[in-house]
């Protein structure tokens, strides 16, 4: 492994140990949206802001990924000529770690849309969305 590589995945981690804290904010987001839509028992009156933060750190992300698409483009072609080193080895980690955190995400995501989803349909059939 050459200095190029060591720089290549030093930077590759940063930018994943970075995208990784704001999955999981997005996840603790989505669970604070959620939280507070049943204990307001339907009011989305609130919604706006959380969206709103959700929406910032999802252009964060998008952001950080633009800027290492390079890279990422650059380790595809030389992971293989290091694929036993230690480096790699903890970012092979961090992206499980990443990917995680990720699902956990999109799983706190599919929950907040099936329980606006239940309102909106509780709304639309003329009950009362705090039942």
């Amino acid at each position: 492994m050459d200095d190029n590589d060591t720089i290549l995945i030093r930077e590759l981690k940063n930018s994943y140990v970075m995208q990784l804290d704001w999955y999981r904010e997005l996840g603790m987001v989505v669970q604070k949206i959620l939280g507070k839509l049943i204990l307001s028992r339907g009011d989305i009156s609130g919604l706006v802001s959380g969206l709103e933060k959700k929406q910032k750190i999802l252009a964060f992300i998008e952001n950080e990924r633009n800027r290492v698409s390079d890279y990422v483009k650059q380790w595809q072609e030389r992971k293989k000529c290091v694929a036993n080193e230690d480096e790699v080895q903890e970012l092979n980690l961090l992206l499980t770690d990443v990917e995680k955190a990720i699902k956990a995400f999109l799983n706190e995501e599919d929950q907040l849309k099936k329980y606006i989803e239940r309102l909106l349909e509780k709304d639309s059939q003329g009950n009362d969305i705090a039942t």
